[in-house]
């Protein structure tokens, strides 16, 4: 009798799909996605596997099977973020971390361990503009590595590359040495044509696109009595939006399209 095997991108009737997402088994990530996909959430297998670096080397190798990497967008812009989810299982966020549904104020506000009379959006503006320069500099270093890539390595020599014995190792560093020129020429252009407009673009961020686990842990010290973990605060706040049938849009559209729908 024949094998019938689900789609790639459907939940197959052998198993759940599986999201290898950031973060531990409790941390906010995992805790999050479970709890406000309520039911829902068996139709996945949830597997953290660390930082969104790992998770990227973890999609590059094409081993993924039924599933994908739920990644958090960072400082990527949509066009890179395309690339990736286009040549490999990837998923991600449209905001910069999980922790940006946390900053939502309608839920915020619901929590009984809130301080009364705080103005959560003054604090968040006010942890914005004293983090600048971090976030900043986060952002230009996240700019500067991406166009640098990954250091150019010495390919393998050509058996008709190679060179007596005595030569072999005047060649590999003439090779390092062409390797390092090319970094030059990267490094100049950073300084010459693009770090000025990277500067720009930082400034016409919106809180969607800065580092919200940053705020989030500020926030938190400062609108909260004797704080719970912030994996009990993300899942606190996910139980409300589930008992508003509420799942932010980014999520609804990754995990559980046309099956729930916002109300708010």
């Amino acid at each position: 009798m024949g094998i019938i095997r689900g789609s790639r991108n459907d939940i197959s009737s052998f198993g759940r799909k599986k999201i290898y997402c950031e973060g531990l088994l409790n941390s906010v990530d995992v805790v999050f996605y479970t709890t406000i996909l309520g039911i829902n959430k068996n139709k996945f297998e949830f597997k953290p596997i660390g930082s969104s670096n790992t998770l990227l080397c973890f999609a590059e190798t094409n081993l993924i099977e039924n599933g994908f990497c739920l990644i958090d967008r960072d400082f990527r812009t949509i066009e890179e973020s395309k690339r990736l989810e286009d040549k490999y299982n990837i998923k991600f966020l449209k905001v910069h971390e999980v922790e940006h549904f946390l900053l939502n104020k309608k839920y915020l506000t619901q929590l009984d361990y809130i301080r009364s009379s705080v103005n959560i959006e003054e604090k968040i503006s006010e942890i914005i503009k004293n983090k600048r320069v971090r976030f900043l500099a986060d952002f230009l270093q996240f700019k500067i590595n991406n166009h640098l890539d990954k250091f150019p390595r010495i390919s393998k020599l050509s058996n008709s590359e190679l060179p007596s014995e005595d030569n072999l190792i005047d060649l590999l560093f003439s090779k390092l040495d062409s390797n390092y020129n090319e970094v030059k020429i990267k490094i100049k252009e950073i300084r010459e044509v693009y770090i000025n407009g990277w500067k720009e673009e930082f400034d016409n961020l919106t809180i969607e696109n800065l580092p919200s686990k940053e705020i989030f842990k500020e926030l938190k010290n400062k609108i909260f009595l004797n704080p719970p973990k912030e994996s009990d605060i993300a899942k606190d706040i996910a139980l409300l939006m589930l008992k508003d049938n509420y799942i932010p849009e980014d999520l609804r559209d990754i995990l559980v399209p046309n099956e729930i729908h916002n109300k708010v």
